[in-house]
Formats: structure tokens, sequence, C-alpha cells
């Protein structure tokens, strides 16, 4: 899952935020989780996690291809919001 903006890195080492995805029920913190149930459009198998708490910076150059999976507006603002929580800005 990528999490992209535009205006927080510098234009010459272009990057994104990238959160992970899991399909390990052990590894979430329950509070900090988006759970994503399998679905045409976000092309998850299986119930799915995504880790804000884990969240990473990752070079555009090791990105190598696009897939057509989206997860919906509602999971990509609650999203938006633990990852606000988890890097404090809520403080």
């Amino acid at each position: 899952m990528i999490v992209q903006d535009t205006d927080l890195f510098d234009p010459s080492y272009p990057t994104v935020l990238v959160v992970p995805m899991t399909g390990d029920p052990e590894l979430p913190i329950p509070e900090l989780t988006v759970v994503l149930q399998p679905s045409a459009s976000n092309g998850c198998k299986k119930l799915s996690y995504l880790l804000p708490q884990h969240l990473t910076c990752v070079a555009k150059t090791r990105i190598r291809a696009a897939t057509d999976s989206r997860i919906s507006a509602a999971e990509l603002q609650q999203l938006r919001q633990l990852v606000v929580l988890t890097i404090g800005g809520l403080g």
C-alpha cells in the first residue's frame, strides 16, 4: 500500500511512503490496523492487515510496477488517520 505525498521530499530524490500489508493475524496491533476483507478491487485473496505502525519511505526507483488494486475511500481515510496517530501527529 502506497500513500504518496510529493511535497515531503526533495524532487531530486523522489520517494513514496509505504504501508506494509500482511495476512498474518499475529502481527497487527488491533487499534492501529486497517483490516481488509478480500475483494476484487483490493486484490486480497484472504483477510489482510495494513500496518501503519511500520510505515517506511522507499525511493521511487525501487518500485517496478503499479497494480490495479485499490482500497476503498473509507479504508484510505482510516489508514491516513492511523498514520497520523502512529507518528504522533495528534499530540
